[in-house]
């Protein structure tokens, strides 16, 4: 009989402790679950946390590319209304010296050589009058090309902010040779001895190629601050 009693008593306990070690084995595997599960959770928040800063990613490179390409459009159709309104300049300035002073100098010349006094001064009178309205023209162009210099500055480099400096500087002593050479031109002094104006020539041939230089000096910064936007 006890025999029999502690078999029963051995049997319990190895069942006791397969139960036993069912049970821890199964809390394990529910604790292996629940944090497979909670990886998973955290998996697909990050996931989608990735998600959402990939498409405000996409969403600011696509900003700033349309901001970029506003801005180079702008800024292009600036630096080429420039170069228009400096164009027109120079064809306003070619225009006076090559058409519009010619007749003035001519009729001017005509009344002039007359001799009479009274017909010489309506002649200079007539001439002055003359004058003032081309050099008005050519100063309402030189305006016009300085504000456009000036709104440019709103969007220029150091630079390019140098370079329009000695534009306006060179154009403004360009301009005023040219009205100095027009006056000479009208001058006793010049009908005497026309080598006078030789020394103006060649200042105004200097400033001419300067301007040019600086021309293109201005191009070449204009292209590489576009090419940087």
């Amino acid at each position: 009989m006890e025999y029999i009693i502690g078999f029963l008593s051995f049997l319990l306990g190895i069942a006791a402790g397969y139960f036993v070690a069912y049970g821890k084995e199964k809390g394990k595997n529910r604790a292996l679950k629940e944090d497979i599960q909670n990886l998973e959770e955290q998996k697909q928040q990050v996931q989608i946390r990735f998600a959402k800063e990939v498409e405000e990613l996409k969403k600011t490179n696509v900003l700033n590319i349309e901001l970029r390409k506003h801005k180079y459009e702008e800024k292009k159709k600036q630096f080429a209304k420039f170069f228009t309104l400096l164009d027109e300049f120079h064809a306003k300035s070619n225009e006076i010296f090559m058409q519009r002073f010619g007749p003035i100098y001519s009729k001017f010349m005509e009344s002039y050589l007359v001799g009479e006094d009274t017909i010489q001064n309506e002649a200079i009178a007539e001439f002055n009058k003359g004058m003032m309205a081309l050099f008005g023209e050519l100063n309402q162009e030189h305006l016009k090309l300085t504000t456009e210099t000036n709104s440019i500055r709103l969007i220029s480099s150091s630079m390019l902010d140098s370079l329009l400096d000695k534009l306006t500087a060179n154009l403004g002593e360009a301009t005023n040779t040219a009205q100095e050479v027009l006056r000479m031109m009208a001058s006793p002094e010049f009908w005497a001895d026309q080598s006078i104006l030789l020394p103006l020539q060649a200042k105004a041939e200097d400033q001419g190629r300067a301007i040019i230089l600086i021309r293109e000096d201005i191009c070449k910064q204009m292209k590489l601050e576009l090419d940087e936007i």
